[in-house]
């Protein structure tokens, strides 16, 4: 079941974090992509917590 969970969410995260790394983007752009970036560790960080319990 982790797999299954965290793959899907870890492809996310990259691709938040290589278009940060675009020099073009707007400052709104950027926020954006922060914001699903926290929220995408945060979701993983939980994730992490049941798996662990179970």
């Amino acid at each position: 079941m982790s797999h299954e969970l965290r793959t899907p969410l870890n492809a996310i995260l990259g691709f938040t974090q290589l278009m940060q790394l675009d020099s073009s983007l707007k400052r709104s752009q950027k926020e954006k992509l922060e914001i699903i970036n926290r929220s995408g560790e945060h979701l993983l960080s939980l994730i992490n917590d049941v798996l662990d319990l179970s």
